[in-house]
């Protein structure tokens, strides 16, 4: 005589969305939003570093400028001796400085991100020669529209600026596409020169 048991079948069908199922579900809805929001650009509006001293160099290392905070100066320094060092008042978080140890460009104070309320009327770019601030740029002067320039998740993107040119030009590209070139030691719009590297 066979003592073995047999199987035992439930008579009940499986639940179809138990416990189990559910955070399964779940978790593949998760998946699936966080591949599809980082297949999408991201804007975040990370907030600003708290002032600090920081130096900063021209793109052929000849002149540096280091902005401090504690004495509210810039201070310019060329390092060919016949060249002496020159101020500009207040701490910048973004600066360009030019090979030519006579042109610096201050940028604005929140770099490529303007508050969505802004107007047209707001200085972005300040062009400094031997410390004397020769021209201001607006974003009017930039832009005829607002809407122009890119939203993001809190503010208006303006403008990506890669720095200053073998050409002492600063080349600044717009939201809307456009790339736009000062010449760095007068800030007067002139023809894009590539750079003899391009």
């Amino acid at each position: 005589m066979s003592l073995s048991k047999k199987p035992e079948h439930s008579s009940k069908p499986a639940p179809l969305c138990g416990p189990a199922q559910t955070v399964t579900a779940a978790m593949k809805i998760l998946l699936a939003l966080c591949l599809a929001l980082s297949a999408i650009p991201a804007f975040a509006d990370a907030p600003l570093r708290p002032p600090k001293k920081f130096t900063t160099c021209s793109p052929a290392g000849t002149v540096c400028a280091t902005s401090d905070p504690a004495t509210s100066l810039t201070v310019v320094s060329p390092r060919a001796s016949q060249q002496q060092p020159w101020t500009i008042p207040g701490w910048h978080r973004w600066l360009f400085v030019s090979d030519d140890g006579q042109s610096l460009v201050v940028g604005y104070a929140g770099m490529n991100l303007v508050p969505r309320g802004v107007t047209l009327e707001e200085p972005v770019l300040f062009f400094y020669n031997k410390g004397s601030l020769v021209r201001t740029v607006t974003l009017g002067d930039l832009y005829t529209h607002k809407s122009q320039m890119r939203l993001t998740v809190s503010h208006l993107s303006w403008a990506h600026i890669p720095g200053i040119n073998q050409e002492n030009q600063l080349v600044v590209t717009l939201a809307d596409g456009r790339t736009v070139a000062f010449a760095a030691n007068t800030g007067r719009v002139q023809p894009l020169v590539s750079d003899a590297s391009d």
